[in-house]
């Protein structure tokens, strides 16, 4: 089976407070946290996980919920070019889901091909009106995903020897994951159906930032149960379901890689 690599690539960041990410655990405190794509490539293939935000859904340097936060399309130019791959070069994108900040650039890759979960495109074309209030859908990606070569799942599908995604729900309809197996383990590539480790590790103390620093954190109480809900659920039946899921195919915590986690800017996995 072919060994898989995953490089993170910086694609902005949003200052946000963190029970805004873990619900009632530490009020108030600020963490800034990326906005987050990941290259991934068995040496043959060249794949990309998520796009970044619009520059259009920063306004006056704030984005969600009146956040200060930076990105766009040059963050993801740059990016790309600091590990010498051109977007041209990119044969698959793949959307842990649809919402502005993974899917705002999708316009950079024409050569590619976009795969998403049917759910997913679905809520995009019909989103609840709280979704619609929070802003989380670009519409305007709807006739440019109908441009692109796009390819809608339904459920698990192996994509290529040894990278597969699996549906996880509850984040939003269709969110989904990547298995994705390396030399040294199987990793799950979470995207927002696990924003950040403490959601998914409640007894953690201590979460590092995106400047290699430390930051002690409060950890959930026992009967919180096996993670600690981000404000961004709409479905928790099915997003503990996920969570139950991805845990029961995790081996090891370090194999785990949410989709806004700071600690890992600038690292590589699968090696």
């Amino acid at each position: 089976m072919p060994s898989w690599t995953v490089q993170p690539l910086l694609f902005g960041t949003i200052e946000v407070k963190k029970d805004q990410i873990t619900t009632g655990l530490d009020a108030g405190m600020p963490v800034t946290v990326p906005y987050l794509g990941f290259y991934l490539t068995d040496g043959i293939h060249k794949v990309l996980l998520d796009t970044g935000i619009n520059k259009k859904y920063i306004v006056d340097g704030k984005a969600w919920a009146g956040s200060p936060a930076a990105g766009g399309e040059d963050w993801v130019l740059k990016s790309l070019d600091a590990i010498r791959v051109q977007p041209d070069e990119i044969e698959w994108v793949i959307y842990s889901h649809l919402h502005n900040d993974h899917a705002g650039n999708c316009h950079l890759f024409p050569r590619a091909l976009h795969i998403f979960q049917e759910a997913e495109w679905k809520e995009l074309l019909d989103p609840l009106p709280s979704m619609r209030i929070r802003g989380d859908f670009d519409m305007s990606l709807i006739p440019e995903l109908e441009r692109l070569d796009s390819m809608k799942l339904v459920g698990d599908v192996d994509l290529l020897d040894g990278l597969r995604v699996i549906l996880t729900p509850g984040h939003t309809a269709g969110s989904q994951c990547l298995v994705l197996s390396a030399e040294d383990g199987v990793y799950i590539l979470a995207g927002d159906t696990i924003h950040v480790s403490p959601i998914a590790f409640p007894d953690m103390t201590e979460w590092t930032l995106m400047d290699g620093s430390k930051q002690a954190i409060t950890p959930a109480p026992k009967h919180w149960g096996p993670a600690v809900p981000s404000s961004l659920v709409y479905d928790h039946y099915a997003w503990y379901r996920s969570i139950y899921r991805i845990k029961s195919m995790l081996r090891e915590r370090r194999f785990l890689i949410p989709g806004h986690e700071p600690g890992i800017v600038g690292k590589k996995f699968g090696l």
